[in-house]
């Protein structure tokens, strides 16, 4: 009986590791209103190794990190993932780079991408509320980014050109 568990949970280590490995950061956006928490959340599918997360310069960690395990098995297909997720209060207005997180794996390290922030002035004291967290907006590696609605991107031009008349 021990043998067969023995040789059951090694064919499912053998499954985790022939799915796909992924390692991704999402934010809840790439551009924030001082005053605002930030939302970043590191997930690693099908490894296992340890989280070292980047030092966050320029932000305080407010909330985190908070760490939840997965685990399922579907018609023989397994997967397995680890999510850390962190808030971030801002220091100041500015470019901020969010540098890449690390599993360390017995394989050898895995890194996530670098992040941008934009920290924007918020004289009015405006509160973001978020409906999902966001991979694609902020990656540097990814080259373009996705454009903010028209209306959105004129609010925060005028708002800019307000706080600086002030």
């Amino acid at each position: 009986m021990k043998k067969l568990v023995f040789f059951v949970l090694l064919g499912l280590s053998g499954l985790v590791s022939a799915q796909e490995v992924v390692f991704k950061v999402e934010v809840t956006t790439d551009t924030l209103y001082f005053g605002n928490p930030l939302g970043v959340k590191y997930t690693f599918e099908n490894m296992q190794g340890v989280f070292v997360p980047p030092d966050f310069e320029g932000f305080d960690i407010v909330g985190g990190p908070n760490v939840s395990n997965q685990f399922s098995m579907i018609n023989g297909s397994v997967t397995q993932s680890s999510t850390y997720e962190y808030y971030l209060m801002p220091s100041e207005v500015g470019d901020f780079i969010i540098h890449e997180a690390t599993v360390e794996t017995g394989e050898g390290p895995t890194h996530s991408d670098i992040l941008k922030v934009v920290v924007v002035d918020n004289p009015e004291g405006i509160k973001q509320s978020y409906a999902r967290y966001n991979q694609s907006h902020a990656k540097i590696s990814a080259g373009e980014k996705e454009p903010m609605s028209k209306s959105d991107s004129l609010k925060m031009k005028l708002r800019k050109i307000k706080s600086k008349k002030i």
